[in-house]
């Protein structure tokens, strides 16, 4: 019955039971009275005594023992979860993680680390290129811990998660072991490999990793005469008539301006143009801020004659005037689509798509061009943007789908009104120099710029002459033109609604604050064109400043196709 008590008695104790001996030699005790047949009653009352003590001895015991061994630790060494398994074979981008960016950034500086990042993205997009000859697939993620198995079962851990310079390629055929290299060595690597022996576990996984590489009268009527001006004379009122001279009618004959009436000519182009610009900054190996535009316009004689041509500036001289319209469509993305954003010193995802309504007026003899335009349109998620980049990211097999874009300027009004003039200041046989200066106010955009603008080549002039017959202005001499282009332009910023949202709604989930907006950014151009009777082709390089704190400077290229009718 006492030996029974004991682990009563324990359990009772408050504290681990580790040294317990009153009570056991008690109990031996015990066991030696029974083998001798003395344990009788007189014998237990004896003892009580004892009994007493060994219990009291047992607890204080039990409350004195050594306090309990702690749990081994878990092992560091524990491996942490495999981001990304590869089981056929592939070519790994690596990229920095959001960490990783700020670090460099604080290490090296802004402006070093972009540009060391646009020379790792060239080298990518070269790479990207050569794995699609090789037949292998590619795959892009930021610096973390990835896992790859050949067709043996052998299993490879690769940790770049503490690499100094992330942009990293791992390269791995499905055979052998993964190779990590540098942007720039792993384009050998890849060449050494010979995409025939490049094993799949069975062919319709290995047809998932190939990529399939993707008109008038004739008439002479004499050149307008310029008369003495009227406002010398004194008492006379200005009264201006302007005649709108459609192609094919004659020039009315000249009035004496003495009497207070001054006639304006606008000579309607007969000229019809359509043409497509196309920019993008993959011309860049960029993907980021103005990601995307294209503009679909024509211009035509009739669009002069509507009622919308009341709203441009007129110009107070004789000229030769042209109108267009056209449809615009642009998109804007943070620095990578690649991870969500950060919705903190970087661009916000946007969107614009309006019509624009523009006219240019020529005045070849005071070497003047003035030109203003309308734009009505949206910005927003109804401007399609998403749609657009992701249908696109997704019918090529080398790019990521866009991340983020739930986070875009929220739906808006796009209505911009818009006037620009430019001065020639040099004029020759193969060149010609141009002063320019706009100004921008609306929904979209608010700025003022100014620039200069340079041609050189074999071309027709800059500046339309006053024709004394229409056929002088359709008339082209120069079956063959070429040349290049280029310019310099300062921005100085109002508003601009894809970086800070549109004027009316403001429930945006991101959009930078006024004071990172930079007020004043460069913009710079640079292109050659070729023409050849009514077909023109030309190519373009832009590059932008940046535009907020935080940013960098961008780069773009632009193809134009023109067809003249």
């Amino acid at each position: 019955m006492l030996h029974a008590l004991s682990p009563v008695l324990c359990a009772l104790c408050p504290e681990p039971c580790a040294n317990i001996w009153p009570s056991s030699l008690f109990f031996m005790y015990l066991r030696r009275l029974h083998k001798s047949n003395l344990l009788i009653n007189h014998t237990m009352l004896r003892h009580s005594g004892l009994l007493a003590i060994s219990v009291l001895l047992t607890v204080v015991s039990c409350r004195r023992s050594d306090p309990p061994v702690p749990a081994p630790p878990v092992s560091d060494s524990t491996e942490k979860e495999i981001l990304h398994t590869f089981s056929n074979p592939v070519v790994a981008f690596i990229y920095p993680d959001h960490s990783q960016v700020e670090s460099l950034k604080k290490e090296m500086g802004s402006n070093r680390f972009y540009s060391l990042s646009d020379q790792h993205g060239a080298e990518f997009s070269k790479t990207r290129l050569l794995a699609e000859k090789n037949k292998l697939t590619t795959w892009s993620g930021t610096a973390g811990k990835y896992r790859f198995v050949t067709n043996d079962g052998t299993i490879v851990d690769i940790d770049l998660s503490r690499i100094h310079e992330p942009w990293k390629v791992i390269v791995f055929n499905g055979k052998d072991t993964p190779v990590v290299a540098g942007a720039k060595d792993a384009g050998d690597i890849i060449r050494k490999y010979n995409h025939r022996e490049i094993r799949s576990k069975n062919k319709a996984e290995s047809a998932t990793n190939v990529l399939i590489p993707d008109s008038g009268d004739t008439s002479t009527p004499e050149q307008p005469v310029r008369t003495e001006n009227y406002s010398s004379i004194p008492g006379l009122k200005e009264t201006t008539l302007r005649l709108y001279l459609l192609p094919g009618q004659e020039t009315p004959p000249v009035r004496n301006e003495t009497a207070g009436i001054r006639v304006v000519n606008s000579y309607i182009s007969p000229n019809r143009r359509f043409w497509l610009e196309f920019d993008n900054d993959m011309f860049s190996n960029t993907d980021r801020y103005y990601t995307n535009g294209v503009v679909l316009g024509y211009t035509a004689p009739a669009l002069t004659s509507w009622q919308i041509n009341r709203l441009m500036i007129r110009h107070n001289h004789n000229s030769v005037v042209h109108s267009s319209i056209s449809l615009h469509h642009g998109m804007f993305t943070p620095l990578t689509t690649k991870e969500a954003p950060t919705l903190a010193n970087d661009r916000p995802y946007a969107s614009a798509l309006f019509i624009r309504y523009s006219q240019v007026s020529e005045d070849e003899q005071a070497e003047i061009m003035l030109s203003s335009a309308i734009d009505a349109g949206v910005i927003g998620e109804v401007a399609l943007g998403q749609m657009l980049q992701r249908s696109v990211h997704a019918g090529i097999p080398s790019n990521d789908e866009p991340l983020g874009w739930e986070t875009q300027i929220k739906n808006d009004l796009v209505l911009n009104y818009s006037a620009n003039i430019r001065k020639q200041l040099v004029k020759s046989r193969h060149n010609e120099v141009y002063a320019e200066g706009s100004a921008m106010l609306g929904t979209l955009y608010t700025r003022a710029t100014m620039g200069v603008n340079a041609v050189v080549g074999v071309y027709r002039p800059g500046l339309t002459p006053l024709p004394a017959d229409y056929s002088q202005i359709s008339a082209n001499s120069r079956p063959w033109q070429y040349g290049a282009r280029g310019g310099l332009e300062l921005r100085m910023v109002g508003y601009d609604a894809t970086l800070q949202g549109g004027m009316f709604n403001k429930n945006n989930v991101y959009a930078l604050k006024p004071d990172e907006i930079e007020r004043l950014v460069a913009a710079i151009h640079f292109g050659l064109f070729v023409n050849y009777q009514k077909f023109g082709l030309s190519v373009s390089q832009y590059y932008l400043s940046p535009e907020f704190e935080e940013g960098r400077q961008h780069f773009w290229g632009q193809i134009g196709l023109q067809f003249g009718l």
